[in-house]
């Protein structure tokens, strides 16, 4: 069997990597440079930023025993310190009972997809804008497949659909938009009790801080901040530079004046950050299709969800 996978995210990649291992031909597209999809780590002046997923908590789900019994672990260090609540900027313990074991890698969260990737025919930069059916099967790409899995967000697999005239039942998956500011510094930053910060009313313009440097400490001070869905809404347009400078008040503000004017920084915007609802899968994927709808769009916005998801989209088809 012949398996074309549109999107080289977790999904994709958990997709491509259990369908190879039961003997399948699996292409995997993918409109990027590499692997990942929000599973992103931007580099710059030595400075390592993760702007998609911090960390990842596998939750005893199937990612778990692929991480530390069957990849590489020599990238795969535990998060030591916990998350932490913020109030307008004032940060509190929150439940230690809520507290599950987290992981990242050293030298990226990016690590991880690229080891899924291994070994994988992968396609990169190749955007998919439009699937024909081939008698009982499909062609993408300029290449035949007996079967298809999508797994981008679901805006872009509904735009796939539209071009076979098809529809599944998906619009009740819908997205928030985000914006992500990496800020690295000259000076080491202040000793804290937390890695990341989180507003739980997701009111305050800042809904996420993460300092890499406390989460990897070999990593140089940094931080990655995560905007609201209204900041982002209001802010998408905005400027990277007028994105830096507003942002690095909050870092100032929780950390003092030393740190107003970052010695580096990024912009990440991600259009279709994470899905608030989704659809159900089951629902999406009638039995004996061979049009596979995966990923974060009908499972949840968590790296190990969307692992799951592809697994279940490979075993659709075994």
């Amino acid at each position: 069997m012949r398996v074309g996978i549109v999107g080289a995210g977790i999904s994709g990649l958990a997709a491509a990597r259990d369908l190879q291992q039961r003997g399948a031909k699996v292409v995997v597209f993918e409109k990027s440079r590499g692997p990942g999809g929000r599973c992103s780590t931007r580099r710059s002046n030595g400075f390592v930023w993760d702007t998609g997923a911090t960390s990842i908590a596998p939750r005893g789900k199937a990612i778990e025993r692929l991480m530390l019994n069957e990849l590489p672990t020599d990238e795969l260090i535990p998060v030591e310190k916990p998350i932490y609540l913020h109030r307008n900027l004032i940060p509190e313990a929150g439940d230690p009972s809520r507290t599950v074991p987290r992981y990242t890698y050293r030298n990226g969260m990016n690590t991880l997809p690229k080891l899924l990737a291994d070994g994988i025919d992968m396609r990169p930069e190749v955007e998919i804008e439009r699937i024909s059916r081939a008698g009982e099967g499909y062609r993408i790409g300029g290449m035949h497949f007996d079967a298809i899995i999508l797994t981008a967000p679901i805006p872009q697999t509904a735009a796939l659909l539209w071009t076979l005239d098809e529809s599944r039942p998906i619009a009740s998956a819908r997205y928030r938009s985000n914006l992500c500011i990496a800020l690295g510094y000259d000076t080491p930053l202040p000793e804290t009790p937390y890695f990341a910060i989180l507003d739980p009313t997701q009111v305050h313009p800042m809904t996420w801080m993460s300092i890499e440097s406390v989460k990897a400490p070999e990593r140089a001070p940094a931080v990655v901040v995560q905007m609201s869905r209204q900041y982002s809404f209001d802010h998408y347009a905005d400027s990277p530079n007028e994105l830096i400078v507003d942002i690095s008040r909050y870092v100032e503000a929780l950390f003092g004046a030393t740190y107003r004017v970052p010695a580096a920084a990024d912009v990440m915007k991600w259009k279709y950050a994470q899905p608030d609802t989704t659809a159900d899968f089951e629902t999406v994927n009638p039995p004996g299709s061979r049009l596979i709808i995966a990923g974060d769009g009908v499972s949840a916005g968590r790296l190990e969800e969307a692992f799951d998801s592809g697994l279940r989209a490979s075993q659709l088809l075994c």
